[in-house]
């Protein structure tokens, strides 16, 4: 595990960043024009669901090993936290907390075996 901690660190910065980003660009959005709530919903779960295909992307690019197991810890991290904050809020798994907690681990496995298959530049 300590050979994966400085890719999920940096995994995870990102994560936050590109949510915090994200979050106040479609605040913004909301507060402008009328938004249902259905478009929130979707739209909380694209930025969740992105934000850990950056992460797992990042952090492979990283460690450059084990796309699979990289998208799998962020994925299970991220969904773990989810799963906890929908059964502190709703006193159960409701089907929106499920759905988020789906696309997490999806997004996040492919974020880590994109983030092995492509070449890393720069040097």
């Amino acid at each position: 595990m300590q050979f994966y901690k400085k890719g999920i660190i940096a995994g995870f910065f990102m994560l936050i960043v590109f949510i915090m980003a994200s979050t106040l660009v479609f605040g913004t959005i909301m507060t402008l024009i009328d938004v249902t709530d259905e478009i929130v919903c979707i739209a909380g779960t694209l930025i969740l669901s992105t934000g850990c295909f950056l992460a797992s992307y990042v952090s492979t690019q990283i460690v450059r090993n084990n796309g699979l197991m990289q998208g799998l810890i962020v994925g299970g991290i991220v969904s773990f936290v989810l799963f906890v904050i929908c059964l502190i809020a709703n006193k159960s798994l409701t089907n929106a907390c499920f759905e988020k907690i789906v696309c997490c681990t999806l997004f996040s496995i492919i974020g880590g075996i994109k983030g092995i298959n492509t070449r890393k530049t720069g040097k």
